[in-house]
C-alpha cells in the first residue's frame, strides 16, 4: 500500500516540475497544512458540570490577553425551569456562590463579579440570586504576560426550589494568545460585566448618602439613598464583615429621588466600636457598591 506524501517533509522540487506557479502553489498550501498540524487549538469553555436543578461550567473569550494584559473568562451558572442560584451573599437562607483560583498555573489573580443581584420572597425567607442562570465574569491577571495559563476553579454553589442543592467541583479552561476567539463566548462576558455594580461614593446621582442606627434590641439600622432614577424600582442589599448573617434590607419609604431601608442589626459581628459594612444598591438597570463604616459602640 503506498502512503501519501507527508506535507510537512522537507523535499525538493521533483526533477520533472510542472509550471513554477503550480510548484508554489503546492508549497504555501503544505505551509499552512503544516501549520494547523503543529499548532493546537483549544476549547475556552470546560464541559458542563451537571447536578439536580442545573449545571455549571468555566468559558472564556478566548484569543490574545486585552491591552491590560487581562483575560477575560466567567463561571456559567445554568438552572432549569423553577430553579435558581445564589448571590455571594444568600440572604435569609441558601448557599452564597465562591470560587478559589489557588489551583491555577501561571495566574497572578483571579476575581470572580458578580452582576446586580434580585432579591427572591417566599412565605419563609428573603435570598438574593439569580433566576434563568447566571454569568459571573472573572477578570485574570497571568503571571507571565502572553504566556499560556490555566484556569482552575473550585467552585461552591447552591441551586433552589422546594430545596436547596449544594454544589462542589473543580472546572479548568486554557488560557493563552493560541487559544481560540469564541465571539458568543465574549458578548456574554462583556453583557455580564456591564451589569457589576460600579464603586460609588456619598454624593454621587445613584448611592447611599447616610446611615443612621435607632437604639433598640435588637438596634435598627435606616438607610437613606439617594436614586438617580426616581421612576425605577430599586432595591439594597448589605453585607456584614466575616461572619456575619445579616437579613435583607427592607424599603420603608420612598419620596421622589429618595429612598429609605431598614434593616435589623441582628447577626452582625463588630469588635472594637466599628463594622465596616457592604452596601449593593440597585436603581433600574445600574448598581453601585460602597462601603460604610458604622460606630457601633452604641450597640454594646
Amino acid at each position: 500500500m503506498t502512503m501519501p506524501p507527508d506535507p510537512c517533509r522537507n523535499s525538493q522540487a521533483p526533477e520533472n516540475a510542472g509550471p513554477a506557479l503550480a510548484w508554489i502553489a503546492r508549497g504555501v498550501a503544505a505551509i499552512f497544512i503544516c501549520m494547523a498540524l503543529g499548532t493546537p487549538v483549544h476549547a475556552g469553555t470546560s464541559p458542563w458540570f451537571e447536578a439536580t436543578g442545573g449545571a455549571v461550567r468555566l468559558i472564556s473569550a478566548g484569543g490574545a490577553a486585552a491591552a491590560d494584559g487581562t483575560y477575560r473568562a466567567a463561571l456559567e451558572i445554568r438552572t432549569e425551569p423553577g430553579w435558581k442560584t445564589y448571590w455571594r451573599y444568600p440572604g435569609d437562607s441558601g448557599i452564597g456562590t465562591s470560587a478559589d483560583f489557588s489551583g491555577s498555573q501561571n495566574i497572578a489573580s483571579a476575581a470572580l463579579a458578580f452582576p446586580a443581584p434580585e432579591r427572591h420572597e417566599d412565605p419563609y425567607s428573603t435570598t438574593i440570586g439569580y433566576e434563568g442562570g447566571a454569568v459571573l465574569p472573572i477578570v485574570v491577571k497571568p503571571a507571565s504576560a502572553g504566556g499560556d495559563a490555566t484556569l482552575v476553579t473550585d467552585v461552591s454553589l447552591g441551586l433552589c426550589r422546594e430545596v436547596c442543592v449544594p454544589v462542589s467541583t473543580r472546572l479548568e479552561i486554557p488560557l493563552g494568545p493560541d487559544t481560540a476567539r469564541d465571539t458568543t463566548n465574549d458578548k456574554a462576558i462583556a453583557a455580564a460585566l456591564a451589569k457589576v455594580p460600579e464603586p460609588a461614593s456619598p454624593g454621587d446621582p445613584l448611592s447611599v448618602t447616610g446611615v443612621e442606627i435607632e437604639s433598640g434590641t435588637p438596634a435598627i439600622f435606616r438607610f437613606t439613598a439617594h436614586l438617580a432614577a426616581p421612576d425605577s424600582p430599586t432595591d439594597l442589599f448589605v453585607e456584614g464583615p466575616e461572619g456575619s448573617y445579616l437579613s435583607v434590607p427592607a424599603l420603608a419609604s420612598r419620596d421622589g429621588a429618595t429612598a429609605v431601608f431598614t434593616l435589623s442589626s441582628e447577626g452582625l459581628v463588630h469588635e472594637g466600636g466599628t463594622a465596616t459594612l457592604r452596601l449593593t444598591l440597585v436603581n433600574g438597570a445600574k448598581a453601585v457598591e460602597q462601603r460604610w463604616t458604622l460606630n457601633t459602640s452604641a450597640m454594646d
